[in-house]
Order: structure tokens, then C-alpha cells, then sequence
């Protein structure tokens, strides 16, 4: 009789840990959120918007393509338009890459602005008042969309894998898979951390996503696609990319590739 229960005993926890083992993993709650545009202002048409963030009033910004790549920078403000203000002018700056490098995002850590490359596996690491090149970093893969969380760099590489280096040397730290219900979230782009999030692009695709950097779930979703429908369309590589957030408004610049437009949006939490 005892064997006959050990080996019942025995029978039920293999069902258990099978159970256990093959369980699916928990689906994240999501906020679906709404948005308000509260300002706009001009953006450049020429530029393929790869990176865009906003740092004390001034916006970084990368545009891609080969023989055309550059970095530039320039005020939040377009109200100033005296040419004579020293100050003004000198804020606006532009750096072109060379010719066989193809930038894509960029984000500002320790006073030093990192700029990836997409298929040059090499991360260009800037002075962000003179755009004076730094320093170089080799990396494995692609690099799309890049941000950080104040201790490490974060990359995306078109895939649902965010990459998490190392500011010093970009040395890999490790890896994490997005997931929105159960669902890889392919085609990662322009990122941007904000409150303990990651938000992220999806390349053609009209939605913003808020991610979980320590699970990878989306756990939160924007549609932007009447926004994106205002901006007269051109070319088919015209699509949203760009999210820099403004701490001060407590809001997102958001625009395009070859967009004429910015749109400064607040967004809601739908009930």
C-alpha cells in the first residue's frame, strides 16, 4: 500500500511541475491611452528622423540614410528669430557623419551624446555643445533605436529584443524579450525612458508602446494614427519616428520621417 501511494505521490507532482512548466506567463495589465495635442512647431521635411530627444530646451536629433547621415541640434523655442543673438545661433548646430555610416538613434547620458549606427555595428559617442567625435564603440547586430535608463544604454535592433550596454564601453549587460499578449512586438525603433518605462516606435506602425524594462511586457498602448493622417503624405518611408519627452510639460514631442511637423502631446489614461 505505501508504494502504491509513493508512486501516486510521485505521479501527481510530475503532473504538477508539467503544469507548472508549460503554464503561460502572466499577461500584463495595459493602460489604452488617449492624447491631446497641446503645441506643435515647424520640423524640417529633409530630415529622416532616426533619434530625437530634448535636453535643456534643446533638441538632439539623428537623420539617417548613407552619404546624407548627420547630427543636429537646435531650440525648443521658434519665436527667436534675431540672428544677431549670439546665444540663439550658437545653439544650433549640424554634423554630418561619414559617408558610409547610416545614423540611427542617439540619446544623451553623462554629458556625452551616443549615436548608433545601423548596420556599421559601431556606436559614435559625441560632445554634445560641439559635436567634437569622442569616441568609437564596436557592437554585434543592428542598432535602430537607442535611450537610457541613468545606468545603462538601451537598444533596440528592429526585433522585440531590448539590448541593455554598458555607457563605458557598451559592452552587452543583457537582453529582453517584449511581449503584448503572449505576441512578440517585432520591429522595435526610436526609444525614449520615461518614469521607469521604455516607450518605443514600431516601425510602420501608428502606435506608441509602453514597455516594462524588467519584463518586457507592453503596458501601455497609444494609437496615433489620426495624428500621423494630418501630415500630407509624400513617401512611403514617411512614417512616425521621433518620441522626445518634455519634463516640463509632462507631455511627448512627437513627429516623422520627412515630417514638417512636431506635436507636443499629453497623454490620458482611458477609463
Amino acid at each position: 500500500m505505501r508504494l502504491c501511494v509513493n508512486c501516486l505521490i510521485f505521479c501527481l507532482s510530475l503532473v504538477l511541475s508539467h503544469n507548472l512548466l508549460s503554464a503561460p506567463p502572466v499577461i500584463a495589465s495595459e493602460t489604452i491611452y488617449t492624447y491631446e495635442v497641446i503645441a506643435e512647431r515647424p520640423h524640417d521635411s529633409r530630415f529622416f528622423t532616426q533619434g530625437l530627444e530634448l535636453h535643456n530646451n534643446q533638441f538632439y536629433e539623428s537623420s539617417g540614410l548613407y552619404n546624407q547621415s548627420f547630427i543636429t541640434r537646435y531650440p525648443i523655442d521658434t519665436t527667436d528669430k534675431d540672428k544677431s543673438d549670439k546665444k540663439s545661433s550658437s545653439s544650433k548646430l549640424m554634423q554630418p557623419l561619414a559617408a558610409h555610416y547610416f545614423a540611427e538613434g542617439l540619446t544623451l547620458f553623462n554629458n556625452k551624446l551616443f549615436v548608433l549606427t545601423w548596420r556599421e555595428q559601431t556606436l559614435l559617442v559625441y560632445e554634445p555643445d560641439t559635436f567634437e567625435l569622442l569616441q568609437t564603440h564596436r557592437y554585434s547586430g543592428q542598432g535602430w533605436g537607442l535611450t537610457n535608463n541613468g545606468k545603462q544604454l538601451i537598444r533596440s535592433d528592429g526585433s522585440n529584443t531590448l539590448y541593455f550596454h554598458s555607457p563605458k564601453n557598451f559592452a552587452l549587460h543583457k537582453t529582453v524579450k517584449v511581449y503584448r499578449h503572449l505576441q512578440a512586438v517585432e520591429r522595435l525603433n526610436e526609444l525614449e525612458y520615461v518614469k521607469g518605462k521604455v516607450w518605443a516606435n514600431i516601425w510602420y506602425d501608428n502606435h506608441l508602446v509602453e514597455i516594462d524594462p524588467g519584463t518586457g511586457q507592453v503596458v501601455g498602448i497609444v494609437d496615433l494614427t489620426e495624428l500621423v493622417g494630418s501630415i500630407p503624405s509624400t513617401s512611403s518611408e514617411q512614417v512616425l519616428n521621433g518620441i522626445a519627452y518634455d519634463t516640463a510639460q509632462d507631455a511627448f514631442w512627437i513627429t516623422g520621417k520627412l515630417w514638417p511637423k512636431m506635436f507636443l502631446i499629453k497623454l490620458t489614461a482611458r477609463e
